[in-house]
């Protein structure tokens, strides 16, 4: 088998950005709106598909979680998306545009050594539903790096996104061995998707779970930021050698 690219799958929240909980906010903004509530209670969002997180808090309010309720509430939540979003600021997080500029150039520069991998590929793969990943990515100005997205519209666990996530990397590159693809998240949830994808994975502090955490959960590699970027992607490249 000859070179084979190499497919880097990043999260959205808490690897890439920090949204200041605007995703969060604006999901409660529209389960009230939409469903007339006075009073909401939120759960836990970290790590999650954006379906099983929208199912939760429509089962916890009493409202049955039917394909018609949960459209109504992704409308109204992609309506208030950017709103949250302009309001609260929220950032880019440390050293993310310096290393997914180092790897869409790793064509060039980096992937002159002899026994580097010829390409590589930068996906999403995320718990957010299509649109409002695009929509954050959008608001900060990251989604011209990616060429493809796994989202959390179809399943309820992220671990089960291993089929979709799989075929995806598939459609895009061909054939491609398991240690051509990396996981790239902040929650023991992504460790746990890689680990069903046979992919590695690299998970980042700045979701705020700590290292000694993510390593427990199975990480291959831990880092506190993504801002050491030749180190970081020497850890990438250094399992993606030629067969």
């Amino acid at each position: 088998m000859g070179r084979q690219p190499l497919a880097l799958l990043f999260d959205i929240d808490g690897t890439l950005i920090d949204s200041a909980g605007a995703g969060g906010r604006a999901l409660l903004n529209a389960l009230e709106s939409q469903f007339n509530l006075s009073q909401t209670t939120p759960v836990p969002l970290h790590g999650r598909t954006d379906l099983g997180i929208m199912t939760e808090l429509l089962e916890n309010h009493g409202i049955e979680a039917t394909p018609e309720a949960l459209m109504q509430l992704c409308d109204t939540y992609f309506q208030m998306l950017p709103l949250e979003l302009e309001r609260r600021g929220g950032h880019v997080l440390p050293g993310v545009v310096e290393l997914l500029d180092a790897v869409s150039d790793m064509d060039g520069a980096f992937l002159q050594a002899e026994n580097a991998c010829h390409e590589v590929v930068l996906g999403v793969l995320t718990g957010n539903m299509p649109i409002s990943a695009q929509v954050k990515l959008e608001h900060f100005r990251l989604a011209s790096y990616f060429e493809f997205g796994v989202y959390g519209d179809r399943v309820h666990h992220r671990p089960d996104l291993r089929d979709t996530a799989i075929s995806a990397v598939q459609q895009r590159c061909g054939p491609i061995a398991a240690d051509r693809m990396v996981v790239i998240g902040d929650t023991p949830l992504d460790i746990a998707l890689a680990r069903a994808m046979g992919a590695r994975c690299l998970a980042v502090c700045t979701g705020g779970i700590d290292a000694h955490s993510l390593a427990c959960a199975g990480a291959d590699h831990v880092v506190q930021d993504l801002s050491a970027t030749t180190d970081i992607v020497d850890w990438l490249t250094s399992n993606a050698k030629i067969n």
